[in-house]
């Protein structure tokens, strides 16, 4: 920046000034030169003292930096284990249509279905699969999908058609159930598959392919007990199972010789029917072991077995 026009203006006039009273004189030129050294001094003072001053140059506080971001020491997190460790994969058989031994035409479809509990902590849904493992396929698929969820606990029907072969004779085709990821598993309480089983056969040993005929396949039992004070109640309850329409004449035998003979079960096709019986006798009775049977007596004459009596109340 300059000095001001008006301050110039006034220092060389009164350096003229000087000059012009002091012409004609080494001592006035002295003179002049010392008044000249002045004024220029007091020109270079008043410039400074009219100079504003110059504003120092702005400085801006720059903003914070930004708080970097906790560091996560955590481990990163675990990967999903498999299903198997997540939850227990597990069932149990509970019923079946189409019972062992069923008499099926040549040629002709049935469907067969199975009655399965879900016994693990598994919830099972469409993506869990009924797999064929071994046997015969009987024309069905490899593999079906669960029909509907079954939570732990929870029961689900697996239906299946199947196609008898031409030819005559006994088939077998086993069955399991396998897991999203990939575990195969039967009932889990035998460790067996689960299986189809029927005699390829008119049920007329004339007209047969092979010496079939409808009758009484398998015989099982369940035995419960109840206390009173003086005596101790055992029912026997018999599961008959017949491979398709017939007429059964059975007897139910006890150790005692206390026997109930010539009792007549109906079957309309294939199935199991149960019957009970009870036995009781009182507190200051033998401990000696008891049991129940039945004996089927038509069509053809089998024994199945002995369902033993439960000495419990008194123990």
């Amino acid at each position: 920046m300059t000095v001001p026009r008006q301050y110039s203006t006034i220092a060389v006039l009164s350096i003229l000034a000087l000059l012009l009273s002091a012409c004609g004189s080494a001592s006035n030129q002295s003179t002049i030169s010392t008044a000249v050294a002045q004024t220029v001094q007091a020109q270079n003072t008043l410039a400074a003292q009219v100079t504003p001053t110059q504003p120092a140059a702005a400085t801006e506080t720059p903003p914070p930096l930004d708080t970097p971001a906790a560091v996560n020491t955590k481990a990163p997190p675990t990967a999903p284990a498999t299903g198997s460790s997540l939850c227990t994969a597990s069932a149990s058989f509970v019923s079946e249509t189409v019972p062992d031994g069923t008499i099926t035409n040549p040629g002709s479809t049935f469907t067969k279905t199975w009655r399965i509990k879900n016994t693990g902590t598994c919830a099972w849904d469409s993506s869990w699969q009924w797999v064929y493992v071994s046997g015969d396929l009987l024309g069905g698929s490899s593999y079906y999908k669960l029909p509907r969820p079954a939570a732990p606990g929870d029961t689900v029907d697996v239906p299946v058609v199947f196609t008898a072969p031409a030819d005559g004779g006994q088939y077998r085709g086993y069955w399991k159930i396998k897991s999203p990821w990939g575990m195969v598993f039967g009932d889990s309480g035998s460790g067996n598959a689960f299986w189809v089983d029927i005699v390829v056969g008119s049920g007329t040993p004339a007209n047969s392919k092979t010496e079939t005929a409808y009758g009484i396949t398998s015989v099982t039992y369940d035995v419960s007990y109840r206390c009173t004070t003086a005596n101790q109640f055992d029912t026997v309850t018999a599961h008959i199972t017949s491979n398709g329409p017939v007429t059964a004449i059975y007897d139910w035998m006890q150790s005692d010789g206390n026997n109930d003979m010539n009792n007549k079960l109906t079957f309309t096709t294939a199935e199991t029917k149960n019957v009970t019986h009870e036995w009781h006798w009182g507190i200051g009775a033998s401990r000696n072991p008891r049991w129940m049977q039945i004996i089927i007596e038509s069509p053809g004459y089998k024994e199945y077995g002995q369902a033993p009596m439960l000495t419990q109340c008194w123990q």
